[in-house]
């Protein structure tokens, strides 16, 4: 009798611990598989906490990225940051991969070829849905214009930064010639500056001033910020094709630049190139980012210089000159694409932002006013300035792929040429047309 209970009392507690443990194990199970979905969809750091070296390629000298960087890796505790010098080419991308060295992030500048040839984009659209980053934060423009940089429009990086244009002007110019200030809170047309500058070009106590200048250079790429406005091709992406006929904007652009170049005493080739506005003999010039700054003198001589909102097309007066950026690229051969995108996601945090703002290095490449309206705020050169000049208007849209065939099209020349000869406009397109045409056929040749 005894036997058989103690049988029957073994058996319970076997049935006892085995609906325990079934219980436990089910439970330990469900907690195990809800933690692996957390870490899947939001919070991708945890995953995987082993120690792995990002490589970036960056084109602006050690000191500028350590700048940069240095403090990214610092919230990021599993992520070390390397730098590794590129020279933006494709003989430099090329070498580098010689070395056995592969860059998990490219920061391209300017020219797509190296990491197009090479064949080394990794789209970023899906990973943004992925690490949870809404791309509607990012400026407009900025992300029109990266996707303008891919075929499909994919998103090939992320904005590095970016810079903002203004209209600088010196008061006591404007006294010099009885010239009233404008309004500095209204965007003048291109016409209504080049009105102003008649009026402001002429000598003054022996000395000679101009009432506009496009800063560092009358012909060189500044003058091609209102043609920027338009954010459109000069040529057909597939092929090569000129579209000068198609688009009445470029008789536009370059009749208005006549009409500039044609203001007597406003355009001398010996002073091209350097900076009139620096030296107090110009009343305008049209500039980008930190325009004043030690070399303008002390700050006590610049009370009389101040901004005011960049010119417009009359025909859209909202618009100003569409933002261009380096994307930050992931390469598509990265180990770490993950990681790689979550230093892209603290480059461009709020925080980091605010920080490049404040001290000038950089415009924001987030839509953030509270974040835009921070820039410069900590350099004294801009206190008391009419910094809200920086955001009077719109970036303009690039909302067709650049064509790759636009860097064959020599603006500058065609400039330099209307501005220093008797051409007229319709015989300067089509001689920039012709001479266009024989280098992008040049070109696919050799391709």
């Amino acid at each position: 009798m005894y036997e058989l209970r103690k049988n029957r009392l073994a058996f319970l507690m076997f049935i006892f611990f085995t609906i325990l443990f079934a219980a436990c194990s089910n439970q330990t199970g469900s907690d195990s598989k809800g933690e692996s979905n957390k870490s899947d969809t939001t919070d991708l750091t945890e995953k995987n906490r082993a120690p792995v070296t990002i490589k970036i390629a960056y084109a602006f000298g050690e000191e500028s990225f350590h700048g940069r960087f240095d403090h990214i890796d610092e919230k990021l505790e599993n992520i070390e940051i390397e730098y590794v010098p590129y020279e933006n080419t494709l003989e430099s991308l090329q070498e580098i991969y010689a070395n056995n060295v592969k860059p998990d992030i490219i920061i391209q500048y300017n020219d797509m070829t190296p990491v197009k040839e090479l064949d080394v984009i990794e789209p970023i659209d899906d990973l943004a849905v992925k690490h949870g980053l809404d791309l509607e934060t990012l400026r407009p423009s900025l992300v029109a214009y990266i996707r303008s940089l891919d075929e499909d429009g994919k998103m090939i990086g992320l904005p590095d930064g970016s810079s903002h244009v203004a209209l600088y002007y010196n008061k006591e110019i404007f006294d010099l010639f009885g010239v009233e200030y404008p309004d500095p809170e209204k965007s003048m047309t291109w016409d209504e500056v080049f009105a102003l500058a008649k009026q402001m070009t002429g000598e003054r106590n022996g000395l000679n001033y101009v009432g506009f200048e496009f800063a560092w250079g009358n012909t060189a790429a500044g003058a091609q910020m209102p043609l920027r406005e338009f954010a459109i091709n000069m040529t057909d992406p597939e092929t090569g094709e000129f579209l000068f006929d198609d688009r009445p904007e470029f008789k536009q652009y370059f009749n208005m630049m006549d009409t500039f170049y044609n203001i007597p005493d406003i355009y001398d080739p010996e002073t091209e190139g350097s900076c009139l506005f620096c030296e107090k003999r110009a009343a305008m010039s049209l500039a980008s980012n930190l325009f004043l700054n030690e070399g303008m003198g002390d700050l006590e001589d610049q009370d009389s210089l101040d901004m005011l909102p960049t010119p417009v097309w009359a025909d859209a007066p909202e618009i100003t000159p569409y933002l261009g950026s380096s994307p930050m690229i992931i390469a598509n051969y990265s180990e770490h694409k993950d990681e790689a995108f979550q230093v892209l996601m603290e480059y461009i945090s709020p925080e980091n932002q605010l920080e490049m703002v404040q001290n000038g290095s950089s415009a924001s490449v987030l839509s953030d006013p509270a974040i835009l309206e921070q820039f410069a705020v900590d350099n004294e050169y801009y206190k008391n300035k009419n910094r809200a000049a920086w955001f009077t208007g719109e970036p303009a849209l690039y909302e067709e792929t650049q064509s790759r065939w636009d860097i064959f099209v020599d603006i500058g020349g065609a400039l330099k040429k209307l501005a220093e000869t008797d051409i007229d406009v319709n015989t300067l397109m089509r001689e920039l047309e012709e001479e266009s045409n024989a280098k992008i056929q040049e070109a696919m040749s050799q391709k």
